[in-house]
């Protein structure tokens, strides 16, 4: 939909697009996080692993940036912050997941190193 258009909605429309795109931002988070990693459960197990709990949270940070890229995108080719929005939303909470889920396995938070 061009800007033109989308300057034409009512307010109601662009608050209901606007949704819309925040939540198509918030999927492509958690799709990418399921793509790229596990689960929080296999690092809460399996993480008291030092590399293996690296190793997950390689995966945790990839998963992160991809879902940015693609909000990012999405924001540029919708000239709407939107779905980046929504990626930061989703992408927050996930790294809270995450970070819990490390926590449980190692006894810290991933950005407190060895």
């Amino acid at each position: 939909m061009a800007g033109e258009e989308i300057a034409t909605m009512g307010d109601g429309t662009r608050r209901g697009l606007a949704a819309l795109l925040f939540m198509g931002g918030v999927y492509t988070a958690y799709d990418t996080m399921s793509t790229l990693n596990s689960s929080p459960w296999t690092h809460a197990t399996f993480g008291g692993d030092p590399a293996k709990a690296e190793s997950a949270q390689r995966f945790v940070r990839l998963a992160i940036g991809r879902a940015f890229i693609f909000g990012a995108i999405a924001s540029w080719v919708g000239q709407t912050p939107w779905p980046l929005i929504g990626v930061g939303a989703a992408t927050a909470d996930l790294y809270w997941v995450y970070a819990r889920a490390h926590r449980e396995a190692t006894g810290r938070l991933p950005w407190e190193g060895q």
